[in-house]
């Protein structure tokens, strides 16, 4: 009975519990684990959004070359549904038989100027010389709400409005800045801006699409040809 006793002393020994010591060392290990899964979520987190921008803003790109080359054709400014249109070789414009000086096409319209704009609305100036920030309606309005008789002007108020409005791009300062430009190269002086001799028609015509993301650290550009003009 008496080395039943002894036996069963010497095993209960052996399973005791941890020591102080022992439990706050494993405490310490299981917190360390824990801000490291915490860490690496908040991280996946904060790049699922920025990947997501990304892809936006590639899409955003495309729209504007895809705007800008579906509608090469069309008079900025003159009513899309104005009949006998006439682009001459000459580059000319002659409308219902009347020749317009002041119509242009899209392309040539954008290389005149340069589309930019910056994320959130521009504060207006107030009497005293301050600037106080535009009123704010909560209310979601269409793209299109306001409506040009030609297809040009349409689509700049379009990108007006999603790039400017905060609407699908995540505003996160003022080096967020969304830019088109139009490029017209040829080979004479004095007939397009930009020279190159190895094209010898009467221009050709470069995009340049800039999105700049994250307050300016990440930007997206897209080059691509709007038209090109055939000399006759």
């Amino acid at each position: 009975m008496g080395v039943t006793i002894v036996t069963m002393i010497k095993k209960n020994k052996n399973i005791l519990g941890l020591s102080i010591l022992e439990a706050i060392i494993s405490t310490a290990i299981v917190g360390i684990g824990f801000v490291a899964i915490l860490s690496m979520v908040n991280y996946s987190v904060q790049s699922i959004d920025t990947s997501g921008e990304r892809t936006k803003a590639n899409y955003l790109v495309s729209m504007m070359a895809e705007d800008v080359i579906g509608h090469r054709n069309s008079i900025y400014g003159v009513n899309s549904n104005s009949e006998d249109v006439v682009i001459n070789s000459d580059g000319t414009i002659t409308i219902e038989g009347v020749e317009r000086p002041d119509a242009r096409r899209f392309s040539d319209h954008l290389a005149g100027q340069e589309f930019t704009t910056r994320c959130g609305q521009t504060a207006n100036v107030d009497a005293t010389g301050g600037t106080t920030a535009p009123p704010k309606d909560e209310t979601p309005k269409s793209i299109y709400e306001t409506v040009f008789v030609d297809a040009p002007s349409n689509k700049e108020e379009k990108w007006m409005k999603i790039f400017s409005e905060n609407r699908y791009l995540k505003c996160k300062g003022d080096r967020d800045v969304r830019r088109m430009k139009v490029y017209k190269v040829c080979r004479w002086p004095g007939v397009c801006p930009y020279q190159d001799t190895s094209i010898t028609d009467d221009g050709m015509y470069i995009g340049r699409v800039q999105i700049n993301l994250n307050n300016g650290k990440k930007r997206k550009f897209l080059y691509f040809q709007t038209d090109y003009k055939i000399r006759k």
